[in-house]
C-alpha cells in the first residue's frame, strides 16, 4: 500500500513535468530534426553512389564486386587450370606427374570445399558471401533506416513538447 502511494506520486510529478517543456528544450528538438533530416539525405545519397557502383562493377567483372567466397573459387579455379597444364606437360609416369596429379586432386577438392563454404555463407546470410560493394550498399541501407526511426522519435518527441 505504501509502495503504490509512492509509485502514484512519482508518476503525477513525472507527468507534470513532462508537459512542462521550456522553449529551449522545443529549440533543441527543432535542431536535432533538421539536423537528422540532413543527414537522412546524405545517407540516401550515399546509397544511390554505392548502389550504382555496385552495378558498374559488376558490369565491368571487377573484383570489388565479388565477394570473398567466390574470389577464393576463383582463385582455385584458375589453380587447377594450372595444375592441368602442368600435368599435361610432365613425363608419362615421372614422379613429377604424379605430384602434379596429387596437387591437382588437392586443388579439386579444395575448390569443391569453397563451393560447399559459400553454399552455407549465403544460406546463413554471412557477410563473407557478399562483396565489399553489396556490404557498402547494405550499411548504407541500415543508416537510412536508423535515420528515419531518429527521425520519427525526434517527430514524437516534438509533438509531446507542444501539449
Amino acid at each position: 500500500m505504501k509502495y503504490s502511494k509512492i509509485l502514484v506520486t512519482v508518476l503525477s510529478l513525472a507527468a507534470a513535468n513532462a508537459f512542462a517543456q521550456s522553449p529551449a528544450a522545443v529549440s533543441n528538438d527543432k535542431a536535432q530534426l533538421q539536423t537528422d533530416k540532413s543527414a537522412l539525405q546524405g545517407d540516401k545519397a550515399q546509397l544511390k553512389t554505392d548502389k550504382a557502383t555496385l552495378r558498374t562493377d559488376k558490369a565491368a567483372g571487377k573484383m570489388s564486386a565479388e565477394s570473398k567466397d567466390s574470389d577464393a573459387i576463383y582463385k582455385d579455379k584458375q589453380a587447377i587450370k594450372g595444375g592441368k597444364a602442368a600435368v599435361a606437360g610432365d613425363r608419362y609416369g615421372s614422379e613429377q606427374k604424379k605430384s602434379d596429379k596429387a596437387a591437382l586432386k588437392r586443388e579439386k577438392a579444395h575448390l569443391k570445399a569453397d563451393k560447399a563454404k559459400m553454399k552455407a555463407d549465403k544460406s546463413s546470410g554471412k557477410m563473407a558471401a557478399e562483396s565489399k560493394d553489396s556490404t557498402a550498399v547494405y550499411k548504407d541501407k541500415q543508416a537510412v533506416s536508423g535515420e528515419k526511426k531518429q527521425i520519427a522519435a525526434d517527430k514524437a518527441k516534438m509533438k509531446a513538447d507542444r501539449k
